[in-house]
């Protein structure tokens, strides 16, 4: 006769070993936060180089974070100038500062993008709205679920646009990328979608509020209240407007502008701007 083991807290308790014990979460990947600097990962660059540009009748600047190996800025200051050149001065007018930055190679895992705003940013002694377009590795393809999104879906097909080339295969999209087809999405695409969102914001908070703090306040909340699919539409909106437009005009697209003297003159290595850097 087999003895009845009796109560076993280690066999019944179904979470030993899972994720809901807390197994494994040490190892988790995840972006490192520096305790000692409450700065965003994103405002931490490593030797930037900042660059003066003149956008019509206002200056601005270009903050460049050198690449590491596998990595490039696809899109050149003076390709940024040109095209800020066709966007309404008073849209970027308050916009303190444009960034190319060298993501971490786990941020690159975790948290790809094309680009970003940050609506009030800290950085090489600039503060307020910053436009950040990020380095890529043009050495390896994008992998995405097969299960997109609508908005998912939307994307891929935007992508396509752009020129990338999208295979298909039983799990996944495989997306190829090139230096031009970068060069496509972030300048012609991401750089106006960013901008779209601080026209969004501009209009609905930063005016209406003027120098009324708490009337900024709750409008300011409001604003981020709102679902992201709809600031998301607001800034596809305003990049697609642009684009249509631009290239009616025949002001888009324009050859990558690429002078290695001018940027060594002003302190830029151009190998972090070339496929051979």
């Amino acid at each position: 006769m087999t003895k009845n083991p009796g109560y076993n807290p280690t066999r019944r308790n179904r979470n030993i070993g899972t994720k809901s014990a807390g197994y494994g979460q040490d190892n988790k990947l995840v972006i490192p936060w520096a305790w000692a600097d409450n700065r965003i990962f994103y405002e931490r660059l490593v030797d930037p180089v900042v660059v003066e540009i003149q956008v019509g009748s206002v200056s601005k600047h270009v903050i460049i974070e050198p690449t590491i190996k596998g990595f490039i800025h696809a899109c050149t200051v003076d390709d940024i100038q040109r095209l800020l050149e066709l966007i309404p001065v008073e849209h970027i007018n308050d916009i303190t500062a444009f960034v190319l930055r060298q993501p971490k190679r786990k941020e690159q895992i975790l948290s790809s993008v094309w680009g970003r705003l940050i609506y009030s940013s800290d950085l090489c002694g600039f503060s307020g709205p910053t436009v950040y377009l990020e380095a890529q590795n043009f050495e390896q393809p994008l992998k995405w679920s097969k299960s997109l999104t609508p908005e998912g879906a939307k994307e891929l097909e935007r992508l396509r646009e752009d020129g990338h080339v999208v295979v298909t295969d039983k799990r996944q999209h495989i997306i190829n990328c090139t230096l031009d087809t970068i060069r496509n999405t972030q300048l012609y695409r991401t750089l106006p979608h960013e901008i779209g969102h601080y026209v969004d914001y501009l209009t609905k908070v930063e005016e209406p509020s003027k120098d009324n703090f708490d009337l900024w306040s709750v409008l300011n909340d409001k604003y981020h209240s709102r679902p992201s699919q709809e600031r998301e539409s607001f800034a596809h909106r305003y990049a697609d407007e642009f684009r249509k437009q631009q290239i009616a005009r025949g002001t888009i697209p324009f050859e990558r502008m690429f002078d290695d003297a001018k940027m060594r003159a002003v302190g830029l290595d151009p190998g972090w701007f070339s496929r051979l850097g």
